[in-house]
C-alpha cells in the first residue's frame, strides 16, 4: 500500500523482500522488460538469490534489542515482536517484512491499520496475513533461484546473457549445490513450531499451515536440485551422502511432524520421494553409462571409473529395497551391474532386480510421469524427469530383454511408460536417431513383429510418436505403409488353408487369406509363415503363433478393423465386441495424432476419415455409447476440419450429432425461450451419460470441434450454420457447468475455458459489412444470451471469484510456475474479463438494461457482500500474473465508458486502499509495463467518465501555509489559492514516469510514454483546472511534454525492429500536439487580441526552442510520410472498432487541431511564417494526392476525408501564403479527377474538401484582384471537372422521400446527406468560377455541353415539390441568379426552361404555411447578407426566385416578357398580399420579400402597356398596393420613435400568431404616433429597418415613374395624350398617418422629401471637427447602414413624381380651376418650405457624390429610368455637374409652374 505506511518508516531495503516482483521481472514469460533493468535487479539481489531460504535469519538477540534504533510507536514495536516470535525471524527482518507487506499486500488505509493494532483479535488476524505473505515470498525466492538455474543456458530465453553472467558470478561467490543442500537440510531438520516456542498464536491449525509450507519448500528445493544436476557431475562421496540423506528422510516419509499430517499432504510427500529418487538417478548419469557401455569402458564416468567407488556405492544401494520409491534406483543399478566389468555376483544382481520388480518399479515410474509437476507440458522439471526415466529405460532395455522384466502386467505398465515418454519431442528425436536396434527401439520393433496379434502395443506406441511432432508423425505414416509381417494364432487358419513345408516350423498358405470378411486386405497364396515359440505360454492348450512373411499396408488393415466394427453394429447392438470397440478407439486416436501433427496425410487416410462419420452416427445412439471412441472420432475430425471445414461440417450434420434448429430464430426474444432448439445426439450423451459419470470427454472434444469452425465460417459469411450448437452451449453448458459433478476437478476450468474461447472468437469478429438480414446474427445472439440469460450470471460468477480465491488456489497447487488449479483459474478469469469487455462494447444501445449490466451497476443486497465492481478492482492485488489485473483494468475502463454508474460508489470504503495499490504498482520500478499502461488508460477515461474516482487519484489540495515543495509559486495566479499535490496523487507518479531524462530509455519506453501523454491530454481535454494549474508550475513539465517533438522518428516505410515502437511514438506526438492545442486555446481564447501573452513562460521557451529547430516543418513532412505510407498499403479493410485508435489517423487529427488552433490564435513563439504555411499546405496536398490515388479502404477514406477538410480550412486562412496558387488549383483538380476515375461512385466526404479548397482560392483571387491569376490559366481545367462532378453528384442525390425519413429535429442537413453538401459545394465553386470570369463565352459553352442548367433545374424542382433540401435549392437559385446577370446566361436560362421548372412549383412554398410566422433573415443582416440568406428558408428561396425573374427580365426584356407575365399571373395574389402585409408586419422577412417584389414590379413596369393589355387587373392591384405601402413606410420613417416602439413590441411577441402581430402597431400610442422627434441613439434594428424601407421606397418611386407622364414631355409637348396616365396622387397635402389608411396624396410625397429625406441627409452629414475614427455617436452608426446616395435617390424620384403628377393635374381640362389654384398654392408652399430646408442643409456642407454609395441597390436599378431625368441620368449628372443643378430645376418649376 503506497503511502499508508507508518509515520517515520525507514525506506524498505531493496534486497529484503519483493521476491514476487523479482520473479516476474526475470521470468521472461510476460511483457519483456529492458535488459539493463534485469541485470541491475539481479546484481542487487545476488546475495539473496544465492542464500535462498538461509537469507532469513532466526532471532538471536533479546526481544526488542534490534528495534532500539527505530523510532517506533509501542503498537508497532509490539506487532513486530509478535511477528518475529511467531515466524521465527529476526526482528529487523520482521520489521522489513511488515513494511513490505504494507506496500504490497495490505488492503486497508492507515486509519484502518491503527484500528487493527488497537484490537488484539484484529492484530492476530493481521499477523496471520503477514505470515501468508512471508510464506509466499519464501516460495517466490525459490522460484527466482529456479529461473536462474533453469534458463542461464537457454538460448531462447530473452535474458539468457544476463542470467549467464549472473550465474557465473554465483559460482564464483560460492558452491550453489552446497547452498541448496544446506537449505534442504534445514527444512527437514526444522522442528514443528508450538505455542511454547512461537507464542500463543501458534495453534494446531497454524502448525498445519507451517507444515504445509515446509513440504512446499522441500519440493521446490528438490526441484531446483533436479534442474541444477542435469549439467553437473558429482563425485562418489556426494552421491553416497545423497543416498544416505534421502534414506534417512525415508524418501519424504520421515517428516518430523508426520504425526499431524493429513491426507492433503500425501501428494506432496510422494512428490518429495519422487524428486529424491530422480536426483539419485541423475547422480548416476545414466546417459553416460549407456555411452560407456558401447565403448566398453567406464573411464568417462565420474563415479564408475573407479571400482572402489563403485563398490562403496554398491554397498549403500544394497541397503535399499524396503520402499517402492527405491525401485527405480535399484533397477537402474541392476542394469549398471549387468554391464559393469568387475561385477561377478549375478545372483545378487538378480536378487536386486527381483526386489525392484516386487516393489512394482514400473508403477512407480508411471506414477511419476502422470503426476504434477512431472506431467506438465510447460514445466522444465517435467522435461528433466522424462529425460531421466528415458535414459533409465534405455539402459534397462539394453541390458535385459523385455520378456525378462516381469510378467504380462509389468510389461503392460512398461509399455505405458514408454508411450508416455515417446510423446516428448526430444525423446522421439533420440528414438529415431538410435533406430530400432537399441533402447526403446527394441520394444517398438518387438511390437511390430507381434502385430496384429498384439494389436494395442504397436498402435499406442505409434500414437505417442505421432504426437511428438510433424517429422515423427511423417515417419509413422511411412512406417505403417510397409509392415514386414502379419502375426496371428496358428489355429486362425484351417487345415485346408495352409500346407506344411520341409521345415516343421515353416508353413505356406494354400489359398489367398482374407482376415477380414468383406475387406480389401488379403495375404496372397504361397506366402510362408514361421511358427514362433511361446515365451510366455500359460498352458499347453494355447495355440501356437505363426508369423506370415508378407509386406502389407498397415493403413488398409486398420481400415478393415473399422469396417468390421461397423459391420458388427449393423447386425445389432448385441453383436458389437468390446474388444473391437477398444481396437477402433486406438486406431482413431492414432489417426487423430497423425493428422494433428502431419495434415498432409489426410489424402492418404481419406477412407479412414470417411468411416469416422459412420462411427459417430451409429454409436452416438448406442446404449451406453463408447465415450472414448466418440471422443477420439470428434478429435480426429477436428484436425480434418482445420483444413476442410465445409466438407466436415456437412458430413457431421448428417450424423445427427450436432444440435440443430427445427425453426429459424427470427428475433432475440426466441433466444430466451429456446424454441426450436434440438440437442441432437450430443445433448443426449451429455445429459444421459457424461453428467452421470462425472467425465466429460465428448463435451470437451465437441467444444474444440465447434471452435475450429468459427474463423473459417465467419470468413465465408456462413456463421449462421453454427447458431444451433452455440445456442446449446449458451443454454445448457455454460450456465451450469460449474454445478456438474466432476471425476477430476481440473476439467471444470477446462470446460469453462473452452466455452469462453468460443464466445470470445465470435465476439471479436467484425460483422459491419454483413448483409442486413431480418434474422439476428450469430454475434447478436451471443451478445444477447450472455447479457440476458443465465449464461450472463455464470460469467459474473467466474469474475466474482476474486483475487483471494485465486491466491489460495495458487498456494494449494504446490508450485507457482507449474500448471495447476490456480493457473487454470487465472486463465478462466482472464477469458471471462475479455468476454465481458467485448459484451459491453457490442451491446446494442437500443436494447434495455440487461441483467448483467444491472448486476454491475446495482448495490449488493447486504452490506457484507462486496460489490462486483469492487471485486474487479481488487484484482489489482493479484501479483502472480500481471495480465489478470491488466484485464481487470481494461474491464473497468470499459465500464467507465459505457455505464453511467459511479465506480467510486461501488468501491465504497475500499476506494482509498485500492487507489493506493494502483499507484503503488504504477510507480514500482519492476512492475509489468503493460499493467502500467492499462492503469494510465483507465485514469485517462475516468477524467471524463468518472469524476469522483479521478478526484481521489488526482488528490490536488490547497496548500496549508506555504507553497508546496517543488511548486513554482510565481506561476500561480494571485487571485487563486496555491495548490499542491497530496501524498497519494497520481500526478507526481505520472510526472516521474514521463520525466524528460527517462524518455527513450528502459525506464520510460514508448508505450508507457504514450499512456502518460494520453492521461495528460485527458486532463486538458476535460478542463481539470486544478490539476492543470499544478502541472503548469512544475519545472520540467512542459519540457517533458514537448520533448518528443524534438526527436526524430523512424521513417514510416522502414521494415525493422524499430517499427514495433513507432505506433506508440506516433500516438505520443498526437497527444502532445493535442495538449498544446488545448493549452493555447484555453489560455489565449480570453485575450483581447488573442495573442499568446498569457501562456506560461516555460511553455513559451520550449515552443521557441522547438520552432528554432525548425521542427514544425519536420512534423509536417512526417505527417505527410505517414499518410503516404498508409495510402500505399493494400489493406482491403481496416478493423472498424480499432479505426479511431490508428496511429496515422490520430496523428493527422492532432496535427489538424494544432495547426487550425494556431491559425485562429496567434502564438508568436511558434514563428509561423508564410514559408512554413506553404510547406504545411503543400505537404498536406501530397498526402491527399497519395490517398486518392491508393486503395479506398475504410481507413484511407477516413484519412482522405480529414485531410481534404483540413486543407480546405488552411487554404481559407492562408491562401495569400501560397506562392503558386495556379499549381495548387491544378493539383486539387487532379485529385478530384482521381476520385472520379478510381471509383464507380463518388466519395463526397473527400471531394467536398477538395472542391471547397478550389473555391476558397478562386474566391481569394477574385476578392483580392490577384494580378498573376488570370482565369485563362485554370478555367479550362477546373470548369469541365466541376461540371462532371456536378452531373455525377446529381444522379446520386437522395430522394425527397429518403430525406423525410432521415430529417433531423433541427431541420438542418442530416449527417447522412453528405451528397447534398457536396452538391452545394460544387454549385458554389461553379458560381465562383463564373464570377471570376467576366466573359460568358468562356464558361457558358461548357455548361451547355454538360447540360448543367437543365440538370440542376430538374433536380431542384423535385426537391421544391417535396419541400426538402432547402440549402441545396437555395444554392442552385443563387447560382442561377449569378448566371442570369449575364445576357447570354439569362438567355440560356430561358432556353433551359426556368419558367417551366419554377413558376408553378413556387406556389407550394407559401400555400400551406405562413411565411411571415418566422423571420426570413436575421434582423441585423445587410442587403448582401440577406441576399445570400445564410439561414436558408423556403421563404428566402421564394424571394430569390422573384429576384431571378426580375434579373432575367432586365436582361432579356421582351424575350422574357411572356414568362414574366405568366409568373405575375401565377403569383399576383401572393405579391399583393406581400405588399399589403409589409405595411403592418415589419419583420425582416416581410420587408425582404417586399423589396424583391417591388424590384420585379419595377422591371415589369417598363412594359406597362403590354402588362395592362394582358393582366390589367394585376397591374391595378399591385400598383395600388405599392402606393399604399409607400405611404405607410413614409408615415413610419417620419416617426422614428413610434417605429422603434413597434419593432420592440414585435420582438417581444416573436412566435405568436400573425393576427396578433399585425394588430400591435395599431394599438393606441398617441404620444408616439404624434411625435416626429428623432432618436438620439437609434437601435441597430431600427436603422436596418429604415434602410430597408428607404430601399423599397426608391424602387416603388422608380416604378411609379413608369405610370406618370414624362416630366419634360408633359411640360413642353402640348399634343401629349395625358389621359393615358391616370393620376394616383390625391389633391391633399396632409402628412400620412399610421393609424388609418388615407388616400395617398401630394402631402404623402412632400412629407417624404421634407420630413424624411432632408432629415436623413442632415443626420448623415458629419459634424464639423468630429473624428470618424474616434466617433461613437449615432451618426457614425447610421452612416454605416444608410447611404446618402440612397436618400438622394429616394428624394429625387419623389420630387419627380410630385412635379409630374402636379403637371398632369394642371393640364387636365376637366379639373376645376379652384382645385388647380389649391394645388398651386399648397404645393408651392410645401415645395418652398422644402427648398428652404434643403438650402439650409446645403449651406452646412456639400453632399458626397452618390457614386460612393454602397451596394444598396442592385446593378440593374442603376440602369433604368426615364429618357431624360431617369435615375441613372440624375445620379450621374449629380455626380458630374453642379450638385444643386436638379434642385435649381425644382426651384424653377415651383417658380414657373406653381406660381
Amino acid at each position: 500500500m503506497a503511502g499508508t505506511g507508518v509515520s517515520n518508516q525507514p525506506t524498505v531495503k531493496p534486497d529484503s523482500f519483493g521476491n514476487r516482483s523479482l520473479w516476474q521481472l526475470i521470468n521472461g514469460t510476460g511483457v519483456l522488460r529492458p535488459k539493463e533493468l534485469v541485470s541491475r535487479e539481479l546484481t542487487r539481489n545476488g546475495k539473496k538469490i544465492l542464500d535462498g531460504l538461509s537469507f532469513y535469519k532466526k532471532p538471536v538477540t533479546v526481544a526488542g534489542e534490534q528495534l532500539k534504533g527505530k523510532k517506533l510507536s509501542k503498537l508497532h514495536k509490539d506487532l513486530v515482536q509478535k511477528i518475529s516470535q511467531f515466524l521465527g525471524v529476526e526482528e529487523l527482518q520482521s520489521w522489513e517484512l511488515f513494511s513490505s507487506f504494507l506496500s504490497n499486500d495490505y488492503r486497508g488505509s492507515q486509519k484502518n491499520l491503527q484500528h487493527i493494532l488497537n484490537n488484539e483479535r484484529h492484530t492476530q488476524a493481521l499477523v496471520y496475513k503477514i505470515r501468508d505473505y512471508y510464506f509466499t515470498e519464501r516460495l517466490y525466492l525459490l522460484q527466482c533461484v529456479k529461473v536462474v538455474i533453469n534458463f542461464w543456458q537457454d538460448d531462447d530465453h530473452p535474458y539468457k546473457d544476463e542470467l549467464e553472467q549472473f550465474m557465473r558470478r554465483l559460482t564464483t561467490d560460492g558452491n550453489i549445490m552446497e547452498k541448496i543442500l544446506d537449505q534442504f537440510k534445514g527444512c527437514i531438520k526444522e522442528q514443528l513450531p508450538t505455542w511454547e516456542t512461537n507464542g500463543t498464536m501458534m495453534t494446531e491449525r497454524q502448525a498445519h499451515v507451517w507444515a504445509h509450507q515446509n513440504l512446499l519448500e522441500q519440493c521446490e528445493l528438490l526441484e531446483i536440485l533436479v534442474i541444477f544436476l542435469k549439467d553437473l557431475e558429482i563425485n562418489t562421496d556426494q552421491a553416497i551422502n545423497l543416498v544416505e540423506m534421502f534414506k534417512r528422510h525415508g524418501f519424504g516419509r520421515h517428516q518430523k511432524y508426520k504425526h499431524i499430517l493429513e491426507d492433503q499432504a500425501e501428494p506432496f510427500i510422494k512428490r518429495i520421494g519422487h524428486l529424491e529418487m530422480l536426483i539419485l538417478l541423475e547422480a548416476l548419469d545414466l546417459e553416460m553409462v549407456h555411452g560407456c557401455t558401447h565403448l566398453g569402458n567406464f573411464d568417462g564416468h565420474c563415479i564408475l571409473k573407479d571400482p572402489s567407488s563403485f563398490k562403496r556405492l554398491d554397498e549403500v544401494i544394497q541397503t535399499l529395497g524396503s520402499d517402492p520409491s527405491h525401485g527405480p534406483l535399484l533397477l537402474s543399478w541392476v542394469a549398471i551391474r549387468m554391464v559393469y566389468p568387475t561385477v561377478t555376483d549375478n545372483s545378487l544382481t538378480r536378487k536386486m532386480g527381483n526386489s525392484a520388480l516386487a516393489l512394482r518399479v514400473f508403477d512407480v515410474l508411471y506414477e511419476i510421469l502422470n503426476t504434477e509437476p512431472f506431467s506438465s507440458k510447460t514445466s522444465f522439471v517435467s522435461s528433466v524427469a522424462h529425460y531421466i526415466v528415458y535414459n533409465m529405460l534405455v539402459n534397462l532395455l539394453s541390458a535385459f530383454d523385455e520378456g525378462s522384466l516381469g510378467g504380462e502386467r509389468e510389461i503392460k505398465v512398461l509399455y505405458a511408460n514408454i508411450c508416455k515418454l515417446l510423446k516428448q519431442e526430444f525423446v522421439a528425436e533420440d528414438f529415431w536417431n538410435k533406430g530400432l536396434e537399441e533402447g526403446l527401439g527394441c520394444v517398438f520393433h518387438s511390437s511390430r513383429l507381434k502385430f496384429p496379434l498384439d494389436f494395442g502395443s504397436l498402435v499406442r506406441l505409434s500414437t505417442s510418436l505421432a504426437c511428438s511432432g510433424m517429422d515423427s508423425a511423417r515417419k509413422i505414416v511411412e512406417f505403417w505403409r510397409k509392415l514386414p509381417c502379419y502375426t496371428e494364432f496358428l489355429d486362425r487358419n484351417s487345415v485346408s488353408d495352409i500346407n506344411q513345408t520341409k521345415d516343421p516350423l515353416i508353413w505356406q498358405l494354400a489359398r489367398n487369406k482374407i482376415p477380414y470378411p468383406g475387406g480389401s486386405f488379403k495375404i496372397d497364396a504361397g506366402t510362408l509363415g514361421q511358427c514362433l515359440p511361446m515365451a510366455g505360454k500359460r498352458d499347453d492348450s494355447e495355440s501356437p503363433i505363426i508369423q506370415w512373411d508378407v509386406e502389407y499396408n498397415g493403413w488398409e488393415l486398420l481400415l478393415c478393423e473399422i469396417e468390421m466394427l461397423l459391420q458388427q453394429i449393423s447386425l445389432g447392438a448385441g453383436m458389437v465386441s468390446p474388444m473391437q470397440v477398444s481396437r477402433v478407439t486406438l486406431i482413431v486416436e492414432m489417426v487423430g495424432a497423425v493428422l494433428g501433427a502431419y495434415p498432409k496425410a489426410m489424402e492418404e487416410l481419406d477412407q479412414v476419415i470417411e468411416c469416422l462419420y459412420q462411427l459417430i452416427h451409429r454409436f452416438a445412439s448406442f446404449n451406453p455409447p463408447p465415450l472414448d471412441l466418440m471422443t477420439s472420432c470428434i478429435q480426429c475430425l477436428t484436425s480434418v476440419a482445420k483444413k476442410h471445414p465445409t466438407k466436415v461440417w456437412h458430413n457431421m450434420k448428417q450424423t445427427g450429432m450436432v444440435p440443430y434448429l427445427t425453426e429459424n430464430v427470427d428475433n432475440l426474444a426466441e433466444v430466451l425461450s429456446g424454441q426450436g432448439l434440438s440437442a441432437g445426439l450430443y445433448g443426449a450423451i451429455l445429459a444421459g451419460y457424461e453428467c452421470n459419470q462425472g467425465r466429460y470427454p465428448v463435451t470437451m472434444a465437441f467444444l474444440d470441434f465447434i471452435s475450429c469452425f468459427i474463423k473459417p465460417f465467419f470468413a465465408e459469411g456462413r456463421e449462421g450454420d453454427l447458431m444451433a450448437p452455440i445456442l446449446y452451449f449458451l443454454r445448457e453448458v455454460f450456465p451450469v457447468f460449474q454445478k456438474w459433478r466432476y471425476y477430476s476437478s481440473a476439467k471444470r476450468e477446462t470446460i469453462g475455458q473452452k466455452c469462453l474461447d468460443i464466445f470470445h472468437q465470435i465476439l471479436t469478429f467484425l460483422t459491419e459489412n454483413r448483409k442486413k438480414s431480418n434474422r439476428p446474427h450469430l454475434q447478436e445472439v451471443c451478445v444477447y444470451s450472455l447479457l440476458f440469460t443465465e449464461a450472463g450470471r455464470s460469467l459474473l460468477e467466474l469474475i466474482a471469484m476474486g483475487a483471494d480465491t485465486i491466491e489460495m488456489a495458487l498456494i494449494q497447487q504446490g508450485s507457482f510456475e507449474a500448471a495447476g488449479s490456480g493457473a487454470e483459474m487465472i486463465q478462466l478469469v482472464q477469458m471471462s474479463f475479455s468476454v465481458l469487455n467485448r459484451l459491453l462494447l457490442l451491446k446494442s444501445p437500443d436494447q434495455p438494461l440487461s441483467p448483467v449490466e444491472s448486476a454491475l451497476s446495482s448495490q449488493p443486497a447486504g452490506r457484507q457482500t462486496q460489490h462486483i465492481v469492487a471485486t474487479i478492482a481488487s484484482y489489482i492485488y493479484h501479483k502472480h500474473n500481471p495480465r489478470l489485473p491488466a484485464l481487470a483494468c481494461l474491464l473497468l475502463k470499459r465500464l467507465a465508458l459505457v455505464s453511467r454508474m459511479s465506480i467510486l460508489a461501488c468501491l465504497g470504503g475500499d476506494a482509498e486502499t485500492i487507489r493506493d495499490m494502483y499507484l503503488s504498482r504504477l510507480q514500482a520500478v519492476t512492475e509489468d509495463l503493460r499493467l502500467k499502461v492499462v492503469i494510465l488508460e483507465l485514469l485517462s477515461v475516468c477524467v471524463e467518465a468518472q469524476p469522483g474516482l479521478i478526484e481521489i487519484f488526482l488528490n490536488v489540495q490547497p496548500a496549508e501555509a506555504m507553497t508546496a515543495s517543488g511548486t513554482d509559486a510565481s506561476a500561480t495566479s494571485a487571485n487563486k489559492k496555491d495548490l499542491s499535490l497530496g501524498k497519494t496523487s497520481c500526478l507526481q507518479t505520472v510526472l516521474d514516469l514521463m520525466d524528460v531524462k527517462k524518455q527513450g530509455e528502459y525506464m520510460c519506453p514508448p508505450d508507457l510514454l504514450c499512456a502518460c501523454m494520453d492521461f495528460i491530454h485527458a486532463l486538458w481535454a476535460g478542463l481539470r483546472d486544478t490539476a492543470m494549474s499544478v502541472l503548469r508550475t512544475r519545472a520540467n513539465f512542459w519540457l517533458s511534454v514537448c520533448a518528443p517533438l524534438t526527436r526524430d522518428l523512424p521513417s514510416p516505410g522502414e521494415d525493422d525492429e524499430s517499427q514495433i515502437a513507432v505506433p506508440y511514438q506516433v500516438r505520443t506526438i498526437a497527444f502532445v500536439l493535442r495538449i498544446l492545442s488545448e493549452e493555447i486555446y484555453t489560455v489565449t481564447r480570453y485575450g483581447i487580441h488573442r495573442h499568446s501573452t498569457k501562456l506560461d513562460g516555460k511553455l513559451k521557451k520550449v515552443l521557441a526552442d522547438v520552432s528554432d529547430a525548425n521542427r514544425w516543418k519536420y512534423w509536417s513532412g512526417y505527417v505527410r510520410d505517414c499518410v503516404v505510407t498508409q495510402a500505399e498499403k493494400s489493406e482491403s479493410q481496416s478493423p472498424a472498432d480499432n479505426l479511431a485508435d490508428h496511429p496515422t489517423l490520430q496523428l493527422l487529427m492532432a496535427w489538424k487541431n494544432f495547426v487550425i488552433t494556431i491559425t485562429k490564435l496567434r502564438v508568436e513563439e511558434l514563428k509561423v511564417n508564410n514559408s512554413l504555411r506553404e510547406v504545411i499546405m503543400v505537404d498536406l496536398m501530397e498526402g491527399v494526392q497519395a490517398l486518392v490515388s491508393g486503395d479506398f479502404s475504410v481507413l484511407n477514406v477516413k484519412l482522405a476525408q480529414i485531410s481534404s477538410a483540413f486543407l480546405f480550412n488552411l487554404i481559407k486562412q492562408w491562401t495569400s501564403s501560397l506562392s503558386n496558387q495556379t499549381r495548387m488549383i491544378k493539383e486539387l483538380q487532379a485529385a478530384i479527377v482521381h476520385t472520379l476515375s478510381n471509383s464507380k461512385t463518388l466519395i463526397p466526404p473527400i471531394q467536398v474538401g477538395l472542391l471547397g479548397s478550389i473555391t476558397a482560392i478562386i474566391q481569394h483571387v477574385r476578392l483580392n484582384s490577384v494580378v498573376d491569376m488570370s482565369p485563362d490559366k485554370y478555367l479550362s481545367v477546373i470548369l469541365p471537372t466541376t461540371c462532371s462532378v456536378l452531373l455525377q453528384s446529381t444522379r446520386q442525390l437522395p430522394s425527397p422521400k429518403h430525406l423525410v425519413e432521415q430529417k433531423d429535429t433541427q431541420g438542418e442537413l442530416a449527417a447522412g446527406n453528405i451528397r447534398l453538401k457536396m452538391q452545394i459545394v460544387t454549385c458554389c465553386l461553379l458560381e465562383e468560377l463564373i464570377l471570376q470570369c467576366d466573359r460568358s463565352e468562356m464558361w457558358l459553352p461548357i455548361l451547355k455541353e454538360h447540360f448543367i442548367l437543365p440538370t440542376l433545374m430538374a433536380s431542384m424542382e423535385v426537391f421544391i415539390k417535396g419541400k426538402q433540401a432547402v440549402h441545396y435549392v437555395q444554392t442552385v437559385f443563387l447560382l442561377l441568379l449569378t448566371i442570369a446577370k449575364y445576357d447570354k446566361g439569362a438567355e440560356a436560362l430561358a432556353m433551359s426552361g426556368v419558367t417551366q421548372h419554377t413558376c408553378l412549383s413556387m406556389i407550394s412554398l407559401y400555400q400551406d404555411s405562413d411565411l411571415f410566422s418566422k423571420p426570413g433573415a436575421p434582423p441585423r443582416k445587410d442587403v448582401a447578407e440577406l441576399h445570400q440568406n445564410v439561414r436558408a428558408t423556403w421563404h428566402g428561396i421564394y424571394c430569390i426566385c422573384v429576384d431571378l425573374y426580375a434579373t432575367v427580365l432586365s436582361a432579356l426584356k421582351y424575350s422574357f416578357l411572356e414568362d414574366a407575365l405568366h409568373f405575375v399571373g401565377a403569383h399576383q395574389d401572393r405579391m399583393q398580399q406581400c405588399l399589403e402585409l409589409s405595411r403592418i408586419t415589419l419583420t425582416p422577412g416581410a420587408l425582404y420579400e417586399a423589396e424583391k417584389t417591388c424590384d420585379f414590379i419595377h422591371q415589369l413596369s417598363h412594359f406597362a402597356r403590354e402588362w395592362r393589355l394582358h393582366l390589367s387587373d394585376s397591374l391595378i392591384k399591385l400598383q395600388t398596393s405599392m402606393i399604399y405601402m409607400s405611404q405607410a413606410f413614409i408615415a413610419f420613417l417620419m416617426r422614428p420613435r413610434y417605429l422603434q416602439h413597434v419593432l420592440e413590441q414585435q420582438n417581444g411577441q416573436k412566435g405568436q400568431t400573425r393576427e396578433r402581430t399585425s394588430t400591435s402597431p395599431k394599438q393606441p400610442r398617441l404620444q408616439a404616433q404624434s411625435s416626429m422627434e428623432d432618436i438620439d441613439s437609434p437601435s441597430s434594428q431600427l436603422l436596418h429597418t429604415q434602410h430597408r424601407m428607404l430601399t423599397i421606397l426608391g424602387m416603388s418611386f422608380s416604378c411609379l415613374r413608369q405610370f406618370t407622364p414624362d416630366l419634360l414631355e408633359i411640360l413642353y409637348e402640348q399634343s401629349m395624350d395625358y389621359s393615358e396616365y391616370e393620376p394616383f396622387l390625391a389633391l391633399g397635402f396632409s402628412a400620412p398617418s399610421v393609424d388609418q389608411d388615407s388616400t395617398p396624396s401630394f402631402g404623402t410625397l412632400t412629407t417624404c422629401v421634407r420630413d424624411v429625406c432632408v432629415r436623413f441627409l442632415t443626420k448623415l452629414e458629419p459634424k464639423p471637427g468630429s473624428s470618424p475614427q474616434r466617433s461613437t455617436s449615432p451618426v457614425s452608426g447610421i452612416t454605416q447602414v444608410i447611404s446618402k446616395s440612397l436618400v438622394l435617390y429616394v428624394m429625387e424620384n419623389a420630387l419627380y413624381i410630385i412635379m409630374s403628377q402636379a403637371t398632369r393635374y394642371l393640364r387636365d381640362p376637366h379639373l376645376v380651376s379652384t382645385d388647380k389654384q389649391l394645388l398651386k398654392r399648397e404645393l408651392g408652399t410645401e415645395m418652398n418650405y422644402f427648398l428652404k430646408e434643403l438650402e439650409r442643409y446645403l449651406r452646412k456642407g456639400t453632399p458626397v457624390s452618390p457614386n460612393t454609395s454602397s451596394t444598396s441597390l442592385s446593378p440593374r436599378t442603376a440602369q433604368s429610368g426615364g429618357p431624360l431625368l431617369g435615375r441613372s441620368i440624375s445620379q450621374t449628372s449629380f455626380a458630374i455637374s453642379q450638385e444643386t443643378e436638379f434642385f435649381r430645376f425644382v426651384r424653377e418649376y415651383v417658380t414657373q409652374v406653381l406660381k
